[in-house]
């Protein structure tokens, strides 16, 4: 594994102060709510995408429902859908599409 990250989200208070990271194989989203860090690796997720405040189904990292987060939804897995809110939800995910295989 790399361990080097090529973006790594502020932590904010929408966020719970967690911390959200993109490695060139993997994510590494930081859950004190989980007591452990989620990682997904790059060719284990099925879609990114920023959305708007909303109520979502998954698992929810944060207070992602109240402020503008990003929905990773993965390919398999028991819990494929993932809300959670890093400092800049559009950033975040042109950086994490930047490395979801067939994009080099």
């Amino acid at each position: 594994m790399n361990d080097t990250p090529i973006y790594i989200s502020k932590r904010t208070g929408k966020g719970l102060w967690q911390e959200y990271r993109i490695y060139r194989d993997r994510l590494e989203l930081q859950s004190w709510l989980l007591f452990h860090t989620v990682v997904v690796p790059a060719n284990g997720i099925q879609a990114i995408e920023a959305r708007p405040p909303g109520a979502i189904w998954g698992v929810k990292l944060d207070n992602c429902n109240f402020c503008r987060h990003v929905l990773l939804i993965k390919k398999s897995g028991l819990f494929k859908r993932i809300g959670f809110s890093p400092d800049d939800p559009e950033k975040f995910v042109a950086v994490c599409q930047s490395i979801l295989p067939g994009t080099a």
